[in-house]
Formats: structure tokens, C-alpha cells, sequence
């Protein structure tokens, strides 16, 4: 089971943790991971392997690295706040969106992707602009990504467009086999028009690639689909245009009725699901055990920090469950495993990638982080047999307790120190490049001296 090199070692050893391993038996030992290739090749108490390089986990929680199934790599934070949605999105948004240049979306990469090493995301996926620049810093820092150019018709020069799209998939499709994939991102309905749904989908098979998009996100998307359509549905519309299947996920999925979930478990579409992000645009509650229920392949997502407005997937978590147990007025719903295993598993099944990351089992990639149990807020930790790891992370953790990153068994980051991206200016790049962006858009003097 264990592939060590001539000298007798793997090449990771990550060593004395409480494992949980997300596995369907919901496996959980106290022990070691060995990693050899990028692979894991054995897992158990205490194993006894040498290898190149050790992480020491100290009795702190070893897992699957979180999987952020819907984000927007987007500079802008903090800005634009407290609005209803329709406005906020096309009188601040899509505006801003037009400003943007290669230079903004470099430094928006580098602070989103710093924040995900940093936070124990290892895999993500995004759906914004200049994505070659984003690629370009995912190919650096390690992470696992997915791209979908952001396909905008109206208004033009929000986002990209289905040449430029093509462009960046021909070009970077192959660059990082396995770690960076690329795919088509249509924004929404109301924003593309029907042929390009067409060539969408038309192109996309051709090149073997997922689909990305937002869908039934608010009731003004609803109301604007039935004043086109005379009567259907976003999903129902979607399906019309797209042709729905298994290579889509569906970002929000917030106003569906019973036909719409029927038809979204039929086609096997994923959906990712944004507690936070719909709560705070006044959007609604995503119907996330209904979606489970039919057999729909439900992922965790951020969304953008400009609505969000960070990328926290611990605490992503956390609101996902609190919302449910809300809403249906039931505590007894969405259990901290269940809430791991969306944004880990869950997540990667909903992006294709259930047969290589989410778990921790022999044969996957080494996806992994070592989350701090040795910090007050989670007192009294007990580990035999799993003990209550599982709650402490969901619901008394936060991304800072995160302590090491892996991806493909490469050390991201140890001791909370990223190895990956040299960050020192990041800070001044990004107040910089954000400000000449908002400059560009014309609204800096607006948010320096705004009213509140």
C-alpha cells in the first residue's frame, strides 16, 4: 500500500493528528497521513513511515482541505454595501465590472488566493474576469482551480465575451494537467442572450469542459424570466437554452419550486449553495434539504467578498446550518458532519472532482489541512474516536485556526506561514490597485466621502 522512494521515505508524512477522513463510514482515527507523488498511499495509527518531510499535527484535526464550489475573484470589498439587489447589481456591479483591467485582476487573485491558503481552502473555482491572470496565479501558490471566464453580453464590457472565453481555454487548458481546469461561465439569464446559451453548450462538449452559471439567485431574476418566457421558470427557462446535465453547476438555486428541484435532480445538475451571500442581498433560503433529498449534488460556496464578504468556507459552514436550522425551525438539521461533508465532498462531487479530492483515502490527491485544537474556543476537545473534532470545527472554529495547507501533497502553508506566495506587498498592491479601479469606475470619491 505504501510507494516509498529508494531511500525508503515518502515524500509527506503528516503525522499525529485526529483524521477525519470524510470517508462514507465516517472514518476517524488518531494517526498519520503518508503522502508519495502528490497521493495519499496510507493512512492509520501511528505508521511508522519516514519521510522526506514531516508535519507534525499534535493532536489537531486532520482533513479534507475545504472546497469552495462558487466565488468571484473580485477586488472590491467592503464597498457598494446595504442595497437591494437588482440596484446593487446594476448600478454598482456590472458598472464596476466594466473598469476592470488585467492589473486589478492580478492583484484581486493574489489577495483571494493568499486568503484561501490562509483559511483551508484547497480547491475553488471562479467565475470573473481576465481569467488568464488568475490562472496565471493559481499556476504559483499551488491551489487547485477551476476558471470560468464570467460571459456577460449585457452590459457590454461587463465581463468577458464567448471569443475571449474560447481564447483562454485553448490557451490554459493544458498548462496545469489535473490542477487547473478551465471551463465556460455564462453569467446569468438576464445577462446573456439565448444564442450565446447555444454556443455555450455547443462548445463546451466540444471541448470537454463544465459549465458555470448563476441561476433563480432573487424573485426579480424570476419575475424578469416569466415577463420573457410568458410563464417559466429560471430553471425551467435554463433548460430550454442550455440544455441542462451533469457538466452544469448552478450557482444560488434559491427560487426553485418543486417542478424546478425535480428537474435539476433529473438532469444531475450540481448546485453550489451561498448561505451567506443570499442572506445578505436579501435573496432568500435555498431549499438545501429538498436539493439533498432528490439526489442533487449540493456544494458549499462563499460567493465574493463584495458579498460576503470574505472566504471563509469554516464559516460558510457554519451559517449553511444555522439558516437551516432557522428556517425550518428544526435543530436537529444539518449535523456539523453533514456540514463538513458539503463543503468538502459534497463540493467536489458538485465540480467532478468526487474521485480525486474531498476525502482522505488512499489513491486521492493529497488534499489537505491541520486545523488548531490546542486554542481556548475549542476546550474541551476530546479525540478518542472522534470525540466532538467534528462540532468544534463547525461550529467554534474560524479560518485563523487553520495551520497547514497541502495541495497534491505540496505544503501551501505550516505553521500558518504560506510558503507559496510571497506576500509582503500584497497589502499595498491591493489598496493601490483597488483605488485606480474605483478611480476608473468612477465612484473612489463616492466611497472615500460617502454618506451612511
Amino acid at each position: 500500500m505504501v510507494a516509498p522512494d529508494r531511500t525508503g521515505r515518502v515524500d509527506l508524512l503528516v503525522r499525529g493528528g485526529v483524521v477525519l477522513t470524510m470517508d462514507d463510514a465516517w472514518t476517524v482515527f488518531e494517526g498519520d497521513v503518508a503522502v508519495e507523488g502528490g497521493d495519499i498511499v496510507a493512512l492509520g495509527p501511528d505508521l511508522g513511515i519516514r519521510a522526506t518531510r514531516v508535519l507534525e499535527a499534535r493532536g489537531n484535526a486532520v482533513m479534507p482541505g475545504l472546497v469552495n464550489a462558487h466565488m468571484h475573484e473580485v477586488l472590491d470589498r467592503g464597498l457598494f454595501e446595504d442595497l437591494p439587489f437588482m440596484r446593487w447589481l446594476e448600478e454598482f456591479a456590472l458598472p464596476k465590472d466594466k473598469a476592470y483591467e488585467p492589473r486589478h485582476m492580478r492583484a484581486a487573485a493574489l489577495m483571494n488566493q493568499l486568503e484561501m491558503i490562509q483559511g483551508g481552502t484547497t480547491a475553488f473555482i471562479d467565475i470573473f474576469r481576465f481569467p488568464a491572470e488568475a490562472a496565471a496565479v493559481a499556476e504559483r501558490s499551488g491551489l487547485r482551480a477551476t476558471f470560468a471566464p464570467q460571459l456577460i453580453d449585457e452590459p457590454l464590457g461587463a465581463g468577458e465575451t464567448l471569443d475571449s472565453s474560447v481564447a483562454f481555454i485553448e490557451e490554459w487548458r493544458d498548462r496545469v494537467p489535473d490542477r487547473i481546469r478551465t471551463w465556460f461561465g455564462p453569467h446569468a439569464i438576464y445577462s446573456c442572450h439565448e444564442e450565446t446559451f447555444a454556443r455555450v453548450r455547443e462548445l463546451a462538449g466540444r471541448y470537454g469542459v463544465g459549465i458555470h452559471t448563476h441561476l433563480a439567485e432573487s424573485v426579480a431574476e424570476v419575475e424578469i424570466v416569466r415577463g420573457r418566457t410568458g410563464g417559466l421558470t429560471p430553471a425551467a427557462y435554463l433548460d430550454r437554452l442550455l440544455g441542462l446535465g451533469p457538466d452544469v453547476v448552478a450557482a444560488h438555486c434559491i427560487q426553485l419550486d418543486d417542478a424546478d428541484v425535480e428537474l435539476l435532480a433529473d438532469r444531475d445538475v450540481a448546485v453550489a449553495h451561498c448561505p451567506t451571500s443570499n442572506m445578505k442581498l436579501g435573496n432568500g433560503v435555498a431549499r438545501v434539504l429538498e436539493m439533498q433529498g432528490a439526489g442533487i449534488r449540493v456544494g458549499l460556496g462563499t460567493d465574493s467578498v463584495m458579498t460576503n464578504n470574505n472566504l471563509d468556507m469554516v464559516e460558510e459552514m457554519r451559517q449553511a446550518g444555522l439558516l437551516q436550522k432557522l428556517h425550518r425551525r428544526d435543530a436537529t438539521v444539518m449535523s456539523a458532519p453533514s456540514l463538513l461533508r458539503l463543503a468538502t465532498i459534497g463540493s467536489a462531487r458538485a465540480l467532478g472532482l468526487g474521485d480525486r479530492i474531498g476525502t482522505l483515502e488512499v489513491g486521492k490527491a493529497a488534499d489537505l489541512i491541520v486545523v488548531d485544537l490546542h486554542t481556548a474556543h475549542a476546550w474541551p476537545a476530546f479525540r478518542e474516536r472522534g470525540g466532538n473534532v467534528a462540532e468544534h470545527i463547525v461550529w467554534s472554529s474560524n479560518d485563523s485556526d487553520v495551520l497547514a495547507t497541502v495541495v497534491e501533497g505540496r505544503v501551501l502553508m505550516e505553521d500558518r506561514v504560506v510558503e507559496t506566495i510571497e506576500f509582503d506587498e500584497i497589502e499595498e498592491l491591493v489598496d493601490r490597485e483597488a483605488r485606480d479601479l474605483l478611480a476608473k469606475a468612477g465612484v473612489l470619491d463616492s466611497v472615500i466621502g460617502g454618506t451612511r
